[in-house]
């Protein structure tokens, strides 16, 4: 069995289809969030978090997706390519040369390819959270010295799997103006992580987000008020102010992932309280 040795360092630890000639695994062991996750998923997680109980394993997978799915609400993405290059440093660790190599040693073995690569975009999604979102609103994320434009940005998201999504999104459409978007956003937005804050994203900088916010948030003027359909749903957008300006210097690094560890934790707690997890796996409760 190919021991994973890598892990991805976050400013601190986180220790956390079907391919041919490979034994499937259909069976839906858990619903999170709408997103069902299959057997073979969590054989793979059992083997990347280096945890023998099924139970335990589950744990930490139903939280990896938690995480992700928030990054992709506040409009996060990685790039394939990204992906790609995070499989090639694992193969070249286990003393393999390349993905087409690692994909044939994984199926050797009868886990998925295409579902380690959904694990590793997930890891990646979630380093990209805490880069763009944590660290930002906590420190700025942006070095001492370096002008930068920003724009201040609030969102409502609506997902499309929720059944009262027509109702919330006619509700908006008529009624949305910039001096209640805090409030609405606080009363129908689908992300918890950013409702609380009434929709607040934080500032971004251009290409942070995904390219139908990025290109859309630029292009529009300040005050406005627009909608951008995603896959799973549709995004009210204001943009409040655009700024330039040079940031303070971060603090140090220990301090930097002592104060990173503990905001996303916190996230995840609040994550997991609106969680909507269905064990159909009852030894997995």
């Amino acid at each position: 069995m190919i021991r994973i040795l890598i892990s991805f360092l976050l400013f601190f630890s986180f220790l956390y289809a079907s391919d041919n000639n490979l034994k499937l695994f259909e069976r839906v062991v858990i619903v999170v969030n709408g997103q069902p996750v299959l057997q073979s998923e969590l054989d793979i997680a059992m083997q990347w978090f280096g945890i023998k109980d099924r139970k335990g394993a589950a744990k930490k997978l139903i939280d990896q997706i938690l995480v992700s799915q928030a990054a992709e609400k506040l409009g996060i993405r990685v790039d394939p390519r990204e992906i790609d290059d995070a499989i090639l440093r694992i193969a070249k660790a286990n003393k393999i040369e390349s993905i087409e190599q690692f994909k044939k040693k994984l199926i050797e073995q009868e886990l998925s390819f295409t579902e380690f690569r959904d694990l590793i975009k997930r890891e990646l999604l979630i380093r990209r959270y805490i880069q763009v979102h944590l660290r930002k609103s906590l420190f700025g994320g942006i070095k001492e010295g370096k002008l930068v434009k920003t724009r201040k940005v609030r969102i409502i998201f609506l997902s499309t799997s929720n059944k009262d999504f027509k109702e919330k999104y006619n509700y908006l459409l008529k009624n949305l103006k910039a001096d209640n978007f805090s409030e609405l956003a606080k009363r129908y937005s689908d992300d918890p992580v950013t409702a609380e804050k009434g929709g607040l994203l934080g500032e971004v900088q251009k290409g942070d987000l995904i390219p139908e916010l990025d290109r859309q948030i630029w292009e529009k003027n300040v005050g406005d008020i627009f909608e951008v359909p995603v896959k799973n749903g549709i995004y009210f957008v204001i943009v409040e102010s655009e700024e330039e300006k040079t940031l303070n210097q971060e603090p140090s690094g220990e301090e930097i992932a002592k104060k990173l560890k503990n905001e996303y934790q916190i996230q995840l707690n609040k994550l997991r309280e609106r969680a909507v997890i269905e064990y159909l796996d009852k030894s997995l409760e």
